[in-house]
C-alpha cells in the first residue's frame, strides 16, 4: 500500500497534476487583501468616519490587514506570547507605531477551528525599548533586506504540564491520497487522529475539534526530512480531562501481539498460570 500510493507521487512529478498546497486546500481564500471597510489607520482615522475621504482611502486601499503572522508580527496567534515575554520586532520605516489585540484566555497550537481559543477582553501594559540599529541583529532569510522576523523569549508563567498524550499524523490525507512532505496536512491528519480517538471517551467529534483550538495542547512538526512523510505531533496535556483518556492496559497488551484471555490460561513449568501468548503455540 505505501509504495503503491508513493509511486503516485513520484509520477506526477514535472506534470499538470503535481501536487500543490492550494490544490489539497479548500477551506478559505488564500490571502485577504486590503479592504477599507474595517479599516482602523491609527491616526488617520477610523473607516466609519473616513470612507469618502481620498487621502484616507489611498491609504486604506494599499494599507496591509492583519489577518496573518507577517515580517512585522501580525496575528501570529502563539500561544506561548504571553506573560512576561520579551519580543523583538523589526522596524520597517520611521515613526513605526505599536498596536496589540485579539487577546486568548486559552489557546491550543493552530487554533485549528480558526475562531475557536477562548476570546476575552483585556488591556495590555507593557514597556517598549528602542534597540538602535537592532535590525542588523535579526537574520535576513529572503530576497530583501527587510526579510527578517521577530523573535521572541517565553515567558515564566506559561501553562506548565508534565504528563501528555501524543498523536502523530503523516502527509497522507483523509481519502489515502499522498502529498510531498506537506507539513499542513501532517498536522492536520494529526488532529483528525486526536478527534477521532477523544470521540470514544464521552465527547463529540465536534467537542473535540473545538476543544482543540481552546486548550493549551502543543503542535510541532516532528519529522521534514525523510521522503514523501511529513511528520507532525499534537500533544494533549492529561490533566485537563476528569477521566483517563490513555490506552487501557489491555489494548496495550493486544497491540504487542499477545491475547488476553480471562479463562483458558497454559501451566508454566515453574507453576502457576500465566496469560496465553499465542505467538508460542
Amino acid at each position: 500500500m505505501w509504495n503503491d500510493r508513493e509511486a503516485t507521487l513520484v509520477a506526477e512529478e514535472g506534470t499538470e497534476k503535481e501536487k500543490t498546497l492550494c490544490g489539497c486546500l479548500h477551506t478559505r481564500p488564500l490571502a485577504c487583501l486590503p479592504d477599507p471597510r474595517g479599516a482602523m489607520l491609527g491616526t488617520l482615522g477610523h473607516f466609519k468616519d473616513k470612507m469618502e475621504d481620498e487621502k484616507w482611502l489611498s491609504v486604506a486601499k494599499e494599507a496591509a490587514r492583519t489577518v496573518p503572522g507577517r515580517e512585522n508580527g501580525g496575528n501570529c496567534d502563539i500561544k506561548n506570547l504571553s506573560r512576561g515575554c520579551k519580543v523583538y520586532f523589526p522596524v520597517f520605516c520611521p515613526g513605526a507605531l505599536l498596536s496589540m489585540g485579539d487577546m486568548h484566555f486559552s489557546q491550543g497550537d493552530g487554533e485549528v477551528s480558526f475562531c475557536g481559543a477562548i476570546e476575552m477582553s483585556g488591556f495590555l501594559e507593557l514597556k517598549c525599548s528602542i534597540i538602535k540599529g537592532g535590525m542588523k541583529m535579526l537574520p535576513v532569510v529572503g530576497p530583501s533586506p527587510l526579510s527578517v522576523n521577530p523573535i521572541f523569549e517565553i515567558g515564566p508563567l506559561e501553562p506548565r504540564y508534565s504528563e501528555w498524550l501524543v498523536f502523530e499524523g503523516v502527509s497522507v490525507d483523509e481519502s489515502g491520497m499522498q502529498h510531498y512532505l506537506d507539513a499542513t496536512i501532517a498536522y492536520k491528519r494529526a488532529v483528525l487522529n486526536c478527534i477521532k480517538y477523544l470521540s470514544q471517551f464521552g465527547f463529540s467529534e465536534e467537542q473535540v475539534y473545538l476543544m482543540l483550538s481552546c486548550i493549551p495542547c502543543e503542535g510541532r512538526i516532528s519529522g521534514i526530512v525523510d521522503v514523501p512523510n511529513a511528520v507532525a505531533t499534537l500533544a494533549i496535556p492529561l490533566a485537563i480531562f476528569d477521566r483517563d483518556v490513555r490506552p487501557p492496559k489491555t489494548l496495550e497488551a493486544l497491540a504487542a501481539g499477545v491475547k488476553v484471555v480471562s479463562k483458558d490460561v497454559c501451566i508454566s513449568e515453574e507453576g502457576g498460570a500465566v496469560a496465553m501468548d499465542p505467538r508460542l503455540a
